[in-house]
C-alpha cells in the first residue's frame, strides 16, 4: 500500500474484473508476440510502443502496430496473429497475478455476481477462464463484442447491464490507466492495481499495490456484525431499496449504508455568457423566478489588473440582462475572468500594493453597477501557470480573498469563486487543482462554484460523468467546513467529435466542435439520429455520418456527440440534493431548453419559500 488504505464500502452489487494484467499477467506475452510479428515484417518495435497499448481495444492496438511497426496485414489479421501467439503461451502456463484466484474464489463462495470486462477477444478470454474454477464469472464482456473499447465507459456499462445492475453500484478492478479511465467514467467504484504500466494516484479510484490487499470485508461484502454476507440474503432487498429510492426521487450511492434523505429542493443559479446574451436574457425572463443568482459573464481582467467589459458588447444588451435579473427577483453577481498573460495574476497578487489596487478596482465595479456581489473565475493559475508555482500562489490567493471579502461583506455584498475541482485534500499531482485552497476559501467566501465539467477534452467521452462529479463534490465537502457554501456547476453542453473518416477531407473540414444542449437535440433531429441517455454517466450520445466537401476533396466523417441532456442535468441536481450542498449553477443560461426547466422545477427552491400560517 503506497497511497491510501482501501476504504470499506456498503455492500456493492457486483465486482467487475479486467483480465490482462489484473487477473493474469499476460502483458509480457502480448509484448513478446508483438515483437515477433513486427520482426517478421522487418519493422522496429520498442517497449515504449508496447506499453502504450496496454489496456486498449485490440483493433486500436492493431492499427498502431500496422502504422508504427510496418506490419502489412489487415487489422483483423493482425489481431488474430496476436491472439494465436498469446493463447499458445497461456496454454503452456497461466501467469496468475498474486491474490487473483483467491479473491475470485472468495467471491464465488459467497455467491457474489462477477463479470469479466476485457478488451481481449472472446477466444482468448475463454482460454484463461478455462483455467479458473467453474462459474468464476457470471458474465463476460470482450473486446469483439463492444462498439467502443476502453477507455470509453461502454465495456463496464455493458457488463453491469448484463448483470441487471447499474455500474454505479459495482466495484471495478483494473491495472492500466486506460482501463481505470473506462471504469471511473462508467461510475464504478474502482481499484487500480498497477502492473506493466504505472497508474498514478488520481480522482475517482483507489490505488493499491496488490490484490492481496482486497478481501470481502474491504470490498464491503459484510453484515453489520462483520460476518461475510451472501448476496442471496441481501441482493433482492438492495434491489427493492434502489427501486424505492428512484421512485421517491432519491439517489442511491454506493458507500452509504443508511442514506440520509436528499434535500427537498435546492437553489438554482447560472452564468449568462456575452456571446449568447439575447438567448440568456430570454431564459432569465422566462424562468428567472426560480433562479437565486445570475452571473453576467462579460467582465475581464486585462493588463496589470484593469477590469472592464468585453469591448465589442453592446451596452444595451448588458442593461437588458441586468434589468431582467432584477425584475425576476434574482441577485446579479457578475463573473470576472482573468485574461492576463500566464503568471501575471500570480505576480499581481503576490505584491501587497498591486493586490490592494486590484481589490479596489473590483469593489468599485460592484458599486458602480449596483451589483449584489461578484464572482471570480481566475483560471490562469490552474491551467497556464506551472504547478511548481502553486505553493507560492495559493496563500497569496487566500490573502486576496480575505481583503476583498472584508470590504464586500461590510457593504452587504456577496463574494463567489468559480474554480476547477479537487479530488482530495492533498497537494499531489492527483489532487486536482490544489492551487485553490478550498478549506481557506470556505472560511471567507459565500460561494465556491465547482466547475465539474470538461472531463473529456482530448478524445471522445463524457463531459463530466456522475461518478467523477460525485468525487469532486465529496472532496470539496471534506475540505470545506460549511457544505452550504458549495455550488455544483452543471454543464448544459457537449462536444461533437470526428471519430473516423473516409476519403480526402478538405483542409477546412471541421474537427471537434462544441454543442449546446438545445443545439445537440436539434442536430440529432437534423441527422436522423436517436440520442441514447446513459443513467450511469448522466449523459446522452448519438452518432451520424457527415458528407464534407465535393469532388476530389470530399470525405465522409463519422461523428460522435456527447452531451448532458435534460435527464442528466436533473441527475446532477439530485446529486447535489443528496450531498446536501448549497446549490447548482448552470453553464450556461441560453444553452437550455424549455424541457429542462420543466424537469427541474419540482426540485428548484423558490426564491422566497412560502411559510405556512397557523390555522
Amino acid at each position: 500500500m503506497t497511497d491510501s488504505t482501501p476504504t470499506t464500502v456498503a455492500r456493492p452489487a457486483a465486482v467487475l474484473w479486467d483480465m490482462d494484467g489484473t487477473i493474469v499477467d499476460t502483458e509480457p506475452y502480448w509484448i513478446a508476440t508483438e515483437y515477433e510479428l513486427v520482426a517478421e515484417f522487418g519493422g522496429e518495435w520498442s517497449d515504449e510502443k508496447a506499453h502504450s497499448l496496454v489496456g486498449f481495444d485490440l483493433r486500436d492496438s492493431a492499427r498502431i502496430i500496422r502504422d508504427q511497426g510496418g506490419v502489412d496485414l489487415p487489422i483483423d489479421d493482425i489481431v488474430n496473429r496476436l491472439l494465436d501467439g498469446v493463447i499458445a503461451r497461456v496454454r503452456e502456463r497461466v501467469p496468475w497475478r498474486p491474490g487473483a484466484r483467491e479473491l475470485l474464489q472468495s467471491l464465488s463462495d459467497a455467491g457474489i455476481p462477477t463479470a469479466l470486462v476485457t478488451m481481449s477477444w472472446r477466444r482468448f478470454a475463454e482460454a484463461v477462464v478455462e483455467a479458473l474454477p467453474k462459474d468464476s464469472f457470471t458474465v463476460a464482456i470482450t473486446g469483439d463484442e463492444v462498439t467502443h473499447g476502453k477507455p470509453h465507459p461502454e465495456p463496464y456499462l455493458a457488463a453491469a447491464a448484463a448483470l441487471g445492475l447499474r455500474a454505479t453500484d459495482c466495484i471495478a478492478i483494473e491495472d492500466s490507466p486506460t482501463g481505470v479511465r473506462s471504469a471511473v467514467a462508467a461510475g464504478c467504484r474502482t481499484y487500480a492495481v498497477p502492473n506493466v504500466v504505472d497508474v498514478p494516484p488520481g480522482p475517482g479510484y483507489t490505488r493499491i499495490e496488490s490484490l492481496e490487499e482486497l478481501d470481502l470485508t474491504v470490498l464491503g461484502f459484510t453484515d453489520d456484525d462483520g460476518a461475510s454476507a451472501s448476496p442471496r440474503r441481501w441482493f433482492p432487498l438492495m434491489a427493492l431499496l434502489v427501486v424505492a429510492a428512484i421512485a421517491a426521487g432519491a439517489v442511491w450511492f454506493v458507500g452509504r449504508s443508511d442514506p440520509v434523505p436528499p434535500l427537498a429542493d435546492i437553489p438554482v443559479s447560472g452564468w449568462a455568457p456575452y456571446w449568447i446574451l439575447p438567448d440568456a436574457t430570454a431564459t432569465v425572463r422566462a424562468h428567472g423566478a426560480i433562479m437565486h443568482e445570475v452571473s453576467p459573464f462579460w467582465f475581464q481582467v486585462t493588463g496589470e489588473g484593469t477590469v472592464g467589459p468585453v469591448p465589442s458588447l453592446a451596452p444595451a444588451q448588458m442593461a437588458a440582462l441586468v434589468q431582467s435579473i432584477r425584475t425576476a427577483g434574482a441577485k446579479a453577481v457578475p463573473s470576472i475572468t482573468d485574461e492576463t498573460k500566464p503568471g501575471t495574476m500570480a505576480r499581481l497578487l503576490a505584491d501587497p500594493t498591486t493586490r490592494l489596487a486590484h481589490v479596489a478596482a473590483l469593489v468599485a465595479l460592484v458599486e458602480r453597477g449596483r451589483y449584489d456581489g461578484i464572482d471570480l473565475d481566475y483560471e490562469k493559475f490552474a491551467f497556464y501557470d506551472d504547478p511548481s508555482t502553486w505553493a507560492t500562489t495559493r496563500p497569496h490567493w487566500v490573502s486576496f480573498l480575505n481583503e476583498l471579502s472584508t470590504i464586500l461583506h461590510a457593504k452587504g455584498k456577496l463574494l463567489s469563486v468559480s474554480v476547477p475541482p479537487i479530488y482530495d485534500t492533498g497537494r499531489t499531482a492527483s489532487s486536482g487543482k490544489w492551487v485553490y485552497d478550498y478549506a481557506a476559501m470556505g472560511k471567507v467566501v459565500d460561494r465556491i462554484r465547482i466547475m465539474a465539467y470538461d472531463y473529456s477534452t482530448t478524445e471522445p467521452g463524457p463531459i463530466g460523468p456522475l461518478g467523477w462529479t460525485r468525487t469532486a463534490v465529496r472532496a470539496a465537502k471534506a475540505a470545506v467546513a460549511d457544505d452550504t457554501k458549495l455550488v455544483l456547476g452543471v454543464p448544459l453542453y457537449g462536444r461533437n467529435w470526428v471519430i473516423d473518416s473516409s476519403g480526402k477531407c478538405p483542409a477546412d473540414a471541421q474537427g471537434r466542435t462544441e454543442v449546446k444542449l438545445r443545439d445537440a437535440e436539434a442536430l440529432a433531429v437534423k441527422r436522423h439520429a436517436t440520442p441514447v441517455h446513459d443513467p450511469d454517466t448522466g449523459e446522452a450520445t448519438f452518432d451520424y455520418a457527415l458528407q464534407v466537401g465535393s469532388g476530389a476533396n470530399a470525405c465522409t466523417q463519422q461523428r460522435e456527440v456527447h452531451y448532458v441532456d435534460e435527464a442528466g442535468a436533473r441527475a446532477r441536481l439530485d446529486l447535489a440534493r443528496a450531498e446536501h450542498i448549497g446549490g447548482v449553477a448552470f453553464w450556461a443560461l441560453g444553452f437550455d431548453t424549455d424541457a429542462l426547466w420543466t424537469l427541474i422545477a419540482p426540485v428548484a427552491r423558490p426564491q422566497h419559500p412560502v411559510i405556512p400560517t397557523s390555522p
